[in-house]
């Protein structure tokens, strides 16, 4: 089974004091929550940062992008060794990265193995643009060729997150039932310990619908993650739902 997990995506939001104030309420509300992993993903400029505030604690810190190359004349890039030195996770293959910046299957490849090669936990989004009478391919082929060439044995190291681009910022989250079966045709690519997670317009609201499916792992969250009290209230209804000590 997987253990839960709630990732945070800050986004292109927050300054330096915003997210350190964001950073270190989620920190004194959830430090003693067990049964369930948390992650912040803030602006990259910001992890430096946010790390200062969580220290060694039971939080994790993530960014929001890479480059799969290790080093080299890539102006603007930051590669994985650098987010290493701060952070243990890295969102791959957002939807807004392929729609805004162009990013491709073959980039997101390129990034899941750099990131495993240097020790980063790779968040590998996936999701279709149009809503689908049946299950969508485009979330399950995207899934495919991300992990092209990826030895069977890393797929426990990787986390999916199943994100509808037509849900995302819409406030329309996709039926969990919906999702449910997309997520039953993504696990059969990856293994049983891989934690497979849904995103898009989640909030504390829908949350306890999400937490009813066994099929759902854990929630990628976006807006909501930006108001302390509100993303603190996701992971706890997650927490008391499907936490390893809840089982």
């Amino acid at each position: 089974m997987p253990r839960p997990v709630v990732i945070a995506n800050w986004k292109m939001h927050t300054n330096a004091a915003d997210a350190h104030i964001l950073a270190m309420t989620v920190r004194n509300a959830v430090c003693s929550m067990e049964g369930v992993d948390i992650v912040l993903c803030p602006p990259m400029i910001w992890l430096s940062e946010v790390a200062s505030v969580l220290g060694k604690g039971r939080i994790s810190l993530g960014a929001q992008n890479m480059f799969y190359e290790p080093e080299g004349a890539y102006t603007g890039e930051v590669s994985p060794s650098m987010i290493k030195d701060l952070a243990s996770h890295v969102i791959i293959g957002h939807s807004e990265r392929r729609e805004h910046f162009g990013e491709t299957d073959f980039d997101v490849n390129e990034k899941v193995i750099a990131a495993l090669k240097t020790g980063l936990i790779p968040i590998i989004c996936v999701g279709e643009r149009k809503k689908s009478l049946k299950y969508p391919e485009e979330p399950v082929n995207q899934l495919k060729q991300s992990l092209l060439h990826v030895p069977v044995k890393y797929l426990k190291n990787i986390i999916v997150a199943y994100e509808p681009v037509w849900a995302i910022g819409t406030g329309l989250e996709a039926p969990p039932e919906y999702a449910a079966k997309v997520i039953t045709e993504l696990r059969a690519i990856v293994r049983t310990e891989t934690p497979i997670l849904y995103g898009g317009s989640v909030n504390s609201k829908n949350t306890a619908n999400f937490v009813a499916r066994p099929e759902i792992d854990g929630l990628l969250v976006g807006g909501a993650s930006l108001r302390s009290a509100e993303f603190i209230k996701i992971c706890q209804i997650w927490q008391q739902g499907k936490s390893f000590k809840a089982k």
